[in-house]
């Protein structure tokens, strides 16, 4: 029996059903997006809008509640990663060259490190993604290029998503140049890692092992059994809050992102997240 958490919707959604032609488990679309869309006006008023992408990887169907284009926040370092594993396997680029450390910005480990060091490609990438280091990034944005970079956005299919600034320039953002993306295109994305066809299947093995170190756990795997591996990216702004990612659940894994703006009490809202995502782990 699920155990209904406190302010949590009664258990109903995404539940498997028999399907017509070929008799494989199926989701509950309408069901599920009327439960959430009761809670969410219930229990998030006046909170923030969240967005949610859904799949399960054995096949069943999409599931998609209020699909739009949002800042991506440091959700754009997923494709960026991906682009560097793409020059890496066309032989542009090695993950063993280093790089001297310039250039550093507020957001992780690297801004306090002394300007010259060296540093691998493959550290880089590495503390990019698990810690979000900004400086990381931008040294990576440097190296591959934004035309490199949204070209592999293109080639992912992930048709609203843009990198358009680097992190940390606010005066950008300030003057249009946002980065953006949506659920459905992370969702797609992370599809494809699953898959193995994002770059290839042992490049995408290898980046799903750096997605599972991720430091900041408060919302996909905050709530669930830890011993259930979680592949995900964090990404977060004044006001907004996301998390992406494989949830490897025993029997049928499946792909979650939660998007979400207007956040007015931080807080509260990622611990409101965690507890949605534990909803959708019960219900697929």
């Amino acid at each position: 029996m699920v155990r209904v958490l406190p302010g949590m919707p009664r258990p109903c959604a995404l539940r498997r059903r028999q399907n017509d032609k070929d008799g494989e488990g199926g989701v509950d679309v309408a069901l599920c997006k009327e439960r959430l869309e009761n809670y969410i006006e219930t229990h998030w008023q006046d909170k923030a809008a969240v967005s949610v992408y859904c799949r399960p990887l054995d096949g069943g169907d999409d599931f998609f509640y209020r699909d739009r284009v949002m800042p991506s926040a440091s959700l754009i370092k997923v494709p960026i990663m991906a682009c560097v594993f793409r020059q890496e396997k066309e032989g542009q680029l090695s993950f063993d060259t280093t790089y001297p450390v310039y250039g550093g910005v507020e957001g992780g480990s690297f801004y306090g490190l002394p300007e010259g060091t060296e540093v691998s490609l493959r550290t880089l990438v590495f503390h990019m993604i698990v810690e979000s280091d900004n400086t990381c990034t931008n040294m990576l944005i440097d190296v591959l290029g934004f035309d490199a970079i949204n070209e592999e956005i293109r080639r992912q299919g992930m048709e609203h998503t843009l990198l358009r600034r680097k992190m940390m320039d606010f005066e950008a953002a300030r003057q249009g140049k946002e980065n953006v993306t949506s659920p459905g295109d992370m969702g797609r994305l992370f599809l494809r890692l699953a898959s193995g066809t994002c770059v290839d299947g042992r490049r995408d093995e290898a980046m799903r092992a750096i997605l599972a170190q991720q430091e900041d756990n408060c919302i996909l795997p905050a709530q669930i059994p830890h011993t259930v591996t979680v592949e995900h990216k964090t990404g977060e702004l004044d006001g907004i809050y996301h998390d992406c990612g494989l949830v490897w659940k025993q029997g049928r894994p499946y792909v979650c992102c939660l998007m979400a703006d207007g956040i007015v009490h931080e807080a509260q809202a990622i611990y409101d997240m965690s507890y949605l995502a534990r909803f959708l782990y019960d219900e697929i």
